[in-house]
């Protein structure tokens, strides 16, 4: 009797060792993991808006570098402001961080960042069509003083092509 329950035992130990090595996937491997759209590049678009009475025309460039659904890059804003009757140069440029969800016509969130103003970080939220190549974000553009205290905001929606 001692021999049959030590012989049981025994087999059942090397029954529950080899249990995690047993998959539902008849033997074809581990499922491959989510696929992200390749968007990485350089995309430029056209934006306008007006706030408080003053209009703002410029073009938005961005760079993308990407690591599966992790985004990184550069971003520039050349334009001007206009209160029709006084006509100012506005630029800025800076670094983002982001992420894209996997699939086709994936979503886009990136978060900006100033060297200038490095606690100002506007978020933007968006998506890319597949499809065409174009990439759009909603968010806001802020027109920042000396101090980085933001003087105007432009809600935008910014289409950018590559």
């Amino acid at each position: 009797m001692r021999l049959r329950n030590h012989l049981f035992k025994l087999l059942a130990g090397t029954f529950l060792v080899a249990l995690p090595a047993c998959g539902g996937d008849s033997g074809t491997g581990p499922s491959p993991g989510p696929t992200f759209e390749n968007i990485a590049g350089s995309y430029a678009g056209v934006l306008a808006g007006i706030s408080q009475g003053v209009a703002l025309e410029a073009t938005f460039s961005i760079a993308i570098q990407q690591s599966a659904g992790d985004l990184s890059g550069s971003s520039s804003l050349v334009g001007t402001l206009s209160d029709g009757v006084i006509l100012v140069a506005v630029q800025g440029s800076g670094t983002f961080t982001g992420t894209i969800a996997s699939g086709l016509n994936p979503s886009v969130n990136i978060t900006t960042a100033s060297s200038l103003c490095p606690n100002h970080r506007p978020s933007f939220s968006g998506s890319f069509d597949s499809a065409n190549n174009v990439l759009t974000l909603n968010g806001p553009i802020d027109i920042v003083d000396d101090n980085c205290d933001v003087v105007l905001t432009f809600p935008s929606v910014i289409v950018l092509s590559r």
